[in-house]
């Protein structure tokens, strides 16, 4: 049990989760830059794009996204942000507050229902492991979901220990080899699939993570591949050390991974095995059920 940490590392901490979230929110506006310049998937892109970053953005304050900052962090014009966005208005996915901000609609929230019923049940699933592993640890738990060369924080439980791990947000999305739940999903992988994923991500990584070192990332995997879990001593949010654990099920590709991450000095020494012994428990409960309700 956790008797209290250093206030400086608390603040460090919850500062790290503020600029690491910002950094998921230009992961996502920048995300479809590689497409063809005018395609008509390109201009969609764009859009879910922008619903992304209000969603994101609105999501952590009561008066919304303003447009200043959506065209910032998305890198287009003012003017052509305002009028993606009056488009997204008139569809009721956008609605614009009195205060001048932007928020979801009432259209973005009916979609959000309807895709609760047919939510995937690999999250469903993890909600009670998620909740023993947060519990049990007294640290924060993570469900992390491969899309395409990223990953995303799908679910979060935060344990009652008094040190809070915001380095990473439900909607969250990094380049995949961020985060010890993403290598975990890497260490599943072929070396040649690894060199795909890190090849295309190679722009987003020299641009937004220039610190992180893809050297460092490799030996994390190769030694993963050996040990069966990640252990991720701060490479990408330093003093952000974490524990990962891929989500094996039978018959499926590797795509999702469980996580535990906290202050370095919890996530050291002997309480390395105890983390990882509930990460594989919870992982092998998750791909039992998951596999139950794919047999007939």
């Amino acid at each position: 049990m956790h008797n209290g940490g250093d206030p400086q590392d608390e603040h460090r901490m919850k500062m790290r989760g503020k600029i690491l979230r910002r950094s998921a929110s230009f992961n996502v506006a920048h995300a479809v830059d590689d497409l063809e310049p005018g395609t008509g998937a390109q201009s969609i892109q764009r859009a879910l794009t922008l619903l992304n970053l209000v969603g994101l953005i609105a999501g952590e304050r009561s008066n919304g996204a303003s447009l200043s900052e959506v065209a910032s962090i998305s890198g287009r014009p003012k003017a052509s942000v305002h009028r993606m966005l009056q488009a997204l208005i008139a569809m009721g996915y956008v609605e614009r507050l009195d205060e001048g901000g932007y928020r979801l609609g009432v259209q973005s929230q009916i979609l959000g229902q309807l895709a609760q019923k047919s939510v995937d049940p690999l999250v469903t699933e993890s909600e009670s492991s998620l909740l023993r592993l947060a519990e049990l640890s007294q640290d924060t738990a993570f469900l992390t979901l491969r899309t395409g060369s990223y990953s995303i924080c799908a679910r979060r439980e935060e344990g009652f220990g008094e040190i809070l791990n915001n380095a990473l947000s439900v909607g969250d999305r990094h380049p995949l080899g961020i985060g010890a739940g993403s290598l975990a999903i890497l260490s599943e992988l072929s070396p040649a699939e690894v060199d795909a994923q890190f090849e295309a991500n190679a722009q987003i990584f020299a641009e937004r993570y220039p610190k992180v070192s893809i050297a460092a990332l490799r030996d994390i995997i190769d030694r993963a591949r050996v040990d069966g879990f990640v252990h991720n001593p701060g490479l990408f949010a330093q003093g952000s050390w974490a524990m990962g654990v891929p989500l094996k099920v039978r018959g499926s590709r590797s795509r999702a991974a469980l996580s535990i991450a906290s202050v370095p000095d919890r996530v050291t020494g002997a309480r390395v095995e105890r983390l990882v012994a509930l990460l594989r428990r919870e992982a092998k409960t998750i791909a039992e059920a998951l596999s139950d309700h794919a047999d007939p």
